[in-house]
């Protein structure tokens, strides 16, 4: 009897399923309703090692295909990559980062987003934007004008940059942000004094080792590695980064941009807004020069005429003549004294301010009484045929810690601490509000070299390190670092954010017709049709998938249009696209894409519910039949 009611229950059952199963109606998916409304084009530059923004762009197809955008994807491989988007602009989505000098404090994008920039890759015009009371597009307004707001960090001017940001990214959107690199910096557990932040020259002062570590060679030195050999020690010349980096280690800016974003006197002493055009700058004296290779000039000190020299030829001679279009002129006044007169606008016959000065005073100053020996025939520009330029370039010297001990190529460099050095020289550093120790250290702890050893193979450098023939390992990029290094009780490490983004770049001008459309959208006609369907292509993108998969959820996710290492200069309530499917769509609609109601739709018969109610009544006979 027990065996037939179990016979009968399943049964039961049985039919309840075959009965509920057609009771339920699924909407089938059809043909249409997977068939893309577009193609758009996502032309790749390939420069990024690992090809990390192949990977970026094969995601975003992929997400894109649930509001049925297809992506066609291109791949090129010319190292005229960005040029080439911008000149030809045969693309709707590309993607790529930029940069910042590490010295950078100011929110100028000057070059990046504005109409005529260099790097204007958006296809950014006044049209898109225009407002007949301004003469000229809301965004090109805000930029000019945070050129002209001084001093230069006062909270108007970050006012000013917020409300900027927050136009560009709600009725612009020329980029959909995603990241902000990581760097973590690997060292043993020995070394003591070390900030990231601050970085290693700024560090050094502070650093010491407690005992020597496995592997060590000597506890007087730091050895790192580089990718690369440096190839120019000339800062007016040089183009990569190793150069870049040796040359910090030798010469001196006016100005030195602590990690907090702050400005601070360096081997200027003072530097003082007469009025908002008129700068005069005051050098420190007994800054003594590190002997020319030539050794033709022993006892030089830093002067008035250096930085003039400097200035000059950056501004007249050097092919980044446009960053220093702000210098009117300049006069010596004495030995360690200069006048810079400003006009941050020169196409308008009144002298304009100009706030973002201090990145260009952050410039490496070069000995004039060596590069300047003989002139053109104007009897002032320099004669950069002398033989003095091609020696300066592979034997650089300055005024800072290091000077230039060995170099062999391909395999390492090696730098000495200068004992002549005015870091050293405490009747120097020890000038009021310069907080030089509590800044850069006392120099107590015995290291004297920095040895800089070329490993091309980021592999190799773990190797290295880990069998202790580096000091310091840096994970500034792909590929982040493993467990083995987070988790070796041998090792410390920090990290810090990189005054860099990457970011996925649209084209918005008209010659596209989908991503950069002017026509009004159909749902809502106070925005342009090309405007709601990069809204929707934003929304559309899962930045935490990316992240979680590809760097192991170690980069920071930003929304900002600048470096959000920028600090105070990022507005903090700048709009998120964050991935949100429903919003995407609707903003699909808004654009005239009648994206439907999700793909599967469920809904019960109705019909059919006094079938389902009888099926149930039967299961609850049996029920009561079997506990009876």
């Amino acid at each position: 009897m027990r065996k037939l009611r179990v016979k009968q229950t399943a049964i039961a059952v049985f039919v309840t399923a075959i009965i509920l199963l057609n009771s339920i109606a699924v909407q089938n998916i059809s043909a249409e309703d997977t068939k893309p409304f577009f193609t758009l084009v996502a032309r790749l530059p390939m420069y990024y090692p690992g090809g990390i923004y192949a990977d970026y762009i094969n995601f975003l197809k992929q997400q894109l295909e649930r509001i049925r955008i297809n992506v066609d994807v291109i791949v090129q491989c010319n190292p005229r990559d960005i040029v080439d988007l911008i000149a030809f602009k045969d693309f709707d989505i590309s993607c790529f980062g930029l940069t910042g000098s590490i010295s950078s404090t100011d929110p100028d994008f000057t070059g990046v987003y504005n109409e005529n920039g260099s790097l204007n890759v958006w296809g950014y015009h006044t049209s898109m934007d225009w407002d007949d009371e301004l003469g000229t597009g809301i965004n090109e307004w805000y930029m000019k004008q945070g050129t002209l707001m001084v001093p230069a960090n006062s909270p108007e001017r970050i006012q000013h940059y917020w409300a900027w940001q927050k136009h560009l990214m709600e009725n612009l959107l020329p980029l959909q942000p995603l990241f902000a690199r990581k760097e973590y910096n690997f060292f043993w557990n020995e070394l003591e004094g070390y900030n990231i932040s601050d970085g290693l020259l700024q560090s050094w002062g502070k650093m010491s080792w407690d005992s020597s570590h496995s592997g060590q060679v000597s506890t007087d030195e730091i050895v790192i590695s580089e990718p690369y050999s440096w190839s120019d020690l000339n800062p007016l010349t040089y183009v990569d980064a190793s150069s870049v980096f040796i040359t910090n280690f030798i010469m001196d800016p006016l100005v030195w941009h602590d990690s907090d974003m702050s400005v601070q006197p360096h081997l200027a002493e003072s530097f003082e807004m007469l009025n908002d055009t008129h700068l005069r700058l005051t050098m420190r004296e007994g800054i003594k020069w590190q002997l020319d290779p030539d050794g033709l000039f022993p006892n030089e000190y830093l002067d008035a005429k250096d930085v003039f020299f400097t200035f000059y030829y950056w501004s007249e001679m050097s092919n980044k003549q446009e960053l220093f279009e702000w210098i009117d002129g300049m006069k010596i006044i004495d030995q360690y004294t200069l006048d810079i007169f400003i006009d941050g606008d020169p196409d308008t016959p009144e002298k304009e301010p100009y706030a973002p000065i201090f990145d260009s005073l952050n410039n490496k100053i070069l000995p004039e009484h060596y590069l300047n020996q003989t002139q053109l025939v104007d009897g002032i520009s320099p004669d950069i045929s002398h033989t003095s330029w091609s020696t300066f370039a592979v034997n650089g010297f300055g005024t800072s810690l290091f000077e230039l001990s060995d170099f062999q190529e391909g395999v390492e460099t090696t730098l000495e601490v200068w004992n002549d050095c005015w870091w050293l020289n405490s009747s120097i550093t020890d000038a009021p509000g310069l907080n030089w120790e509590q800044r850069f250290g006392d120099f107590t702890g015995g290291l004297n070299q920095l040895r800089i050893k070329i490993i091309t193979d980021h592999e190799m450098s773990q190797v290295q390190f880990e069998a202790g023939l580096l000091d310091i390992i840096d994970f500034s990029s792909f590929p982040a670092p493993t467990d083995a290094f987070l988790l070796n009780p041998n090792f410390e490490y920090q990290s810090d954010l990189r005054k860099d983004m990457i970011f996925f770049a649209f084209n918005m001008r008209e010659m596209r017709p989908v991503i950069g459309s002017s026509s009004p959208a159909p749902g809502d006609e106070s925005i342009t049709k090309g405007l709601a369907i990069r809204k929707a292509i934003c929304y559309a993108i899962n930045r935490v998938e990316i992240n979680n998969v590809i760097h192991r959820g170690l980069y920071k996710i930003v929304d900002h249009p600048i470096f959000y290492k920028l600090g105070i200069w990022c507005n903090p309530d700048i709009i998120s696209y964050d991935y949100n499917l429903e919003k995407a769509e609707e903003y699909m609609r808004i654009a005239g894409f009648d994206i439907g109601e999700p793909t599967i739709r469920i809904s019960i018969r109705m019909d059919l519910i006094p079938i389902f109610t009888i099926s149930i009544l039967i299961l609850t006979i049996f029920k009561k039949k079997k506990s009876s």
